[in-house]
């Protein structure tokens, strides 16, 4: 794998700290504060100087004898105490040479890991909405980023298939359409009437005593596998997997299992049986719960009710538990909404306190809310949630019209430019933002060309293309990048930031990091574009090659990274 110029800096500086006498703890390089002195600095001089009791000009003399760069850094000593590099024009052709040839050559790990992403979470009978956006987008780029990193991934989408939920739809399905329960009939169930079916069942089963144990009834009979019930619940499962499939493609995003809580169900029985048999899990109030804190700071958690049905930690539980048998993942990632932190905490301590979880590692993969340019959360001009297709229906037609404005495209290939751009408006939209913090989801900032979007970065990929067309055209190809210009410099640094951004991505569990790391790469390529034009009358040839090589690499980072991130480029904007 090849090393990076701030790897190769750091190797160079741990052997000359070890060399003059001192601890290479205090070698630790990183960009520069100041790009204009220096690409990279080192601030351990002080360091030394203080725990060897000397002066750190002196530590800083020693050191700068002892640094050995084989002319791809220079160096400065700088007072009191700070070390200064920057890179050589030779060390900037040889890692954009390094790019050219292999984008992948800066990435990857030492350790593989064997990864199970959990994302997306919606329950059957529902459109996806918006609030659905993040766990969608954070988990398919969490899973090409960890993919791409070496890591074995699979995923599930745990769809909410089980539970009282559906007793309350079959019971509210029963009283007004009884017919569908009969085994000759075929008449189709459609989106449209579960939407209308499923809250009102809801609400039903909140106001009306009687159709609340109605539904519990059914909860029982469907859980003990009725027939009737079964085959009207295959329906729903039919028909809700089809709707969730048209989202979840239309953003990207695949999933190794399509599973619903209903796997889990013959499970729980014997699974609680045994933790009650260990003493692990104990009466409480008429339920079964696994006792978590001594202090009673975190409740426990419920594995069966009072009346006997099985909650969410029963079902967890079990999940974690076929997910070890069958996949054997080092860690677990859930990407849920933050505000599911204590359920999340109650079910990975519960795991340890059963002896249950060995040696994967469950985490959290928090976010924050989406919410509209009011600050509230993001709903319809009615003040309804927003259908996640709706929002992506809205997005489209937005970008048409700005592509149609322009009227360079039509037809078949305008509509296919205007989806890759809405979806990279709101993929881009939702990974520039720290997935933690809640975030403004502002239709019209996302779809500009300019700015921190995803069309700006897919427009700048569209114009180094259309260079290259224009090049070739005109006889020039792309050569070894050779002449450290205006711009250069700043460029091929920002292209040597990649592996570090990825690894942080990786390790953050933010995605957010490579989108960053692909905004200031599109920042620096025009920069540089701008100040060193490559058809513009009287530029060398030589030159202008080497500056199309240049631009090739940059192209080249810039369209793995938002592949990274789930986003297309279009042959034309």
């Amino acid at each position: 794998m090849q090393k990076t110029l701030i790897e190769t800096l750091q190797a160079f500086a741990n052997a000359a700290f070890s060399r003059a006498g001192y601890d290479t703890k205090f070698a630790a390089v990183r960009v520069s504060d100041r790009p204009d002195l220096a690409d990279f600095q080192c601030n351990g001089l002080m360091g030394v100087a203080k725990s060897q009791k000397m002066n750190p000009m002196d530590a800083g003399a020693a050191v700068m004898e002892a640094l050995d760069l084989e002319g791809l850094f220079e160096a400065d000593f700088v007072k009191p105490g700070f070390l200064n590099f920057k890179a050589t024009d030779e060390a900037l052709r040889k890692l954009v040479a390094a790019s050219v040839d292999d984008p992948r050559a800066l990435a990857g790990t030492d350790e593989r890991k064997k990864f199970m992403v959990d994302y997306g979470g919606p329950n059957l009978a529902k459109e996806m909405h918006v609030g659905h956006l993040r766990s969608a987008i954070v988990g398919h780029g969490l899973i090409n980023l960890l993919e791409f990193a070496g890591h074995d991934v699979v995923s599930d989408v745990h769809l909410g298939d089980w539970g009282l939920q559906l007793g309350q739809l079959i019971t509210q399905i029963e009283d007004v359409r009884p017919d569908l329960f009969e085994d000759e009939v075929n008449a189709p169930i459609t989106m449209l009437d579960l939407q209308e079916w499923y809250p009102a069942a809801s609400a039903k089963s909140k106001a009306d005593e009687a159709f609340r144990d109605k539904a519990r009834v059914a909860t029982s009979a469907l859980q003990a596998g009725d027939a009737r019930y079964m085959r009207l619940w295959q329906r729903i499962v039919d028909v809700s997997i089809a709707s969730l499939r048209r989202d979840y493609n239309r953003l990207g995003c695949e999933f190794t299992y399509f599973y619903g809580e209903s796997r889990y169900q013959d499970m729980l029985g014997p699974l609680v049986k045994s933790l009650e048999d260990s003493g692990t899990a104990e009466p409480s109030e008429g339920a079964i719960v696994v006792h978590l804190q001594e202090d009673k700071k975190l409740p426990p958690l419920m594995l069966r009710n009072s009346n006997g049905g099985y909650g969410y930690g029963a079902t967890d539980l079990a999940t974690i538990v076929d997910r070890l048998d069958t996949d054997k993942p080092d860690y677990i990632l859930y990407v849920v909404d933050a505000r599911q932190k204590m359920h999340f905490q109650q079910v990975f301590l519960g795991m340890e306190k059963t002896g249950l979880l060995g040696d994967t590692t469950l985490e959290h993969t928090a976010f924050g809310t989406v919410n509209g340019t009011d600050g509230k959360p993001f709903k319809t001009r009615e003040g309804g949630v927003m259908r996640l297709h709706d929002l992506m229906e809205e997005m489209h037609a937005a970008a048409r019209a700005r592509l149609e404005e322009m009227g360079k495209l039509d037809g078949a290939e305008l509509e296919k430019t205007a989806e890759q751009i809405a979806i990279a408006a709101i993929k881009f939209g939702e990974l520039s933002h720290d997935r933690e913090s809640n975030y403004i989801f502002d239709m019209e900032q996302f779809l500009q060309f300019e700015g921190k979007t995803g069309p700006y970065i897919q427009y700048t990929c569209v114009r180094i293309a259309s260079l290259m067309e224009n090049a070739s055209a005109a006889g020039l190809t792309p050569a070894t990048f050779t002449e450290v210009t205006d711009g250069a410099r700043s460029l091929v640094l920002t292209l040597d930031e990649f592996p570090a951004k990825l690894a942080r991505a990786v390790d953050t569990r933010k995605p957010s990091n490579m989108a960053m790391h692909v905004y200031n790469l599109a920042n620096a390529t025009n920069s540089f574009y701008q100040s060193n034009r490559v058809l513009a009358d009287g530029v060398d040839a030589s030159v202008a090659a080497s500056h199309l090589g240049l631009l090739a690499a940059a192209k080249g980072q810039l369209e793995l990274g938002l592949k990274l991130l789930g986003i297309e480029v279009p042959a034309k904007m």
